[in-house]
């Protein structure tokens, strides 16, 4: 080889070098929701994933270092299928962290494998207590939470109820997660030396709950508190019996398909747990963009903007490490900061002993009023 050619040949590996470095990293990020089954399920499905896409459009748009890909996958509200799911982007896709899912049960089913096998999981939009709870003292814990929580939604919910009303009725699914709500629900009740004048449960996939209802008029109940997954039964049911308590529950009853199905005026004084107050700052223009992004599609403010959260915090964690390294993203996920949050998610979601993005504090009750959830007063 002359020395020209060797000359050539030094330049031309220094570009493929220099080339070669200033290339984006790619980090594949795991999603899995339930997006397809009950309607309800498919309700927080969906709208949690709306808000996770938004949040990987902002990511780009403003020059994200690392670049990431989503790979979604629907789990159908199945627990089998979610574990199997959970291996599927340990094993094959090789993802670094995992965002998901709607089902406690699916989550509470697959976090464990998540654990054992050293990939954070930021578990949203599921609501049952103890999901984060029962990893929090490992050292190191990979299971973060980026949604409601039960304690604290029916802690409010009770210390409201308590105040105001004496009759007071529950009807609960006898899911999992309904028979949860229901246990919290009477023992917070307990601990302020009341307790319920009636507790009905139906089975998930019930379309009537007449009787049940009728039961609650019958006892003189003020107060129904609504832990069925079907939010719009009870509702249906009062026209008919010539009944019209409070009723009050989970975030779940803010959906906009609650007054789809009943008419506003049924939903009218609905009191909920919430994390988004649609009325101020931030909150009203993610509102906004979420209107003009999905349209009729965009049902669920509060899923939506802690989706959009959960994700900003794994987008940051994943930019700050730069590469698929799930030990350094767990760490950077932990430690992040400076989140300009679209829920009542603080600035700083997360220390080592707290896994919950949105602690007792950040949850407020909410009420439909005039076809807005507002901030009850």
């Amino acid at each position: 080889m002359t020395t020209m050619n060797k000359v050539l040949a030094s330049m031309a590996l220094a570009c493929v070098a220099a080339t070669a470095g200033t290339a984006q990293a790619q980090v594949k990020v795991g999603v899995i929701q339930g997006l397809s089954g009950p309607p309800a399920i498919v309700d927080f499905g969906e709208s949690y994933l709306q808000g996770i896409k938004l949040a990987l459009h902002d990511y780009q748009a403003k020059g994200g270092k690392t670049k990431i890909e989503l790979v979604v996958y629907d789990d159908e509200a199945n627990p089998q299928r979610a574990v199997s799911l959970a291996n599927r982007l340990i094993q094959s896709d090789k993802v670094p962290v995992v965002i998901g899912t709607v089902s406690s049960g699916n989550v509470l089913a697959m976090s464990p494998i998540f654990q054992k096998a050293g990939v954070p999981l930021m578990a949203g939009p599921a609501v049952v207590t103890q999901i984060t709870a029962q990893f929090i003292n490992e050292s190191p814990s990979y299971i973060f939470r980026c949604s409601m929580v039960n304690q604290f939604e029916i802690g409010a919910l009770i210390d409201w109820s308590a105040a105001r009303y004496k009759k007071i009725g529950l009807i609960h699914s006898t899911t999992g997660a309904g028979i949860f709500a229901a246990n919290e629900v009477q023992e917070g009740l307990k601990g302020k030396g009341m307790q319920l004048a009636v507790v009905e449960a139906a089975a998930p996939g019930v379309n009537d709950l007449s009787a049940q209802m009728s039961k609650m008029r019958d006892a003189g109940v003020e107060l129904v508190l609504n832990f069925h997954e079907s939010y719009e039964l009870p509702f249906r049911a009062l026209a008919r019996l010539n009944y019209k308590p409070v009723i009050a529950g989970p975030w779940g009853l803010s959906s906009t398909k609650v007054p789809e199905i009943v008419g506003k005026d049924a939903v009218e004084g609905t009191v909920m747990g919430q994390a988004l107050d649609v009325t101020a700052g931030r909150a009203r223009e993610f509102d906004e963009r979420m209107r003009k992004e999905y349209g009729s599609a965009y049902r669920w403010p509060v899923v939506a903007s802690l989706g959009y959260d959960a994700a900003q915090i794994v987008f940051k964690a994943v930019d700050r490490v730069g590469k698929p390294d799930p030990a350094a993203i767990r760490d950077a996920i932990e430690n992040v900061d400076g989140i300009e949050a679209m829920s009542a998610t603080p600035a700083k979601p997360f220390a080592k002993g707290d896994h919950e993005c949105v602690d007792k504090k950040d949850v407020f009750l909410g009420v439909w009023k005039g076809g807005v959830v507002t901030r009850l007063p």
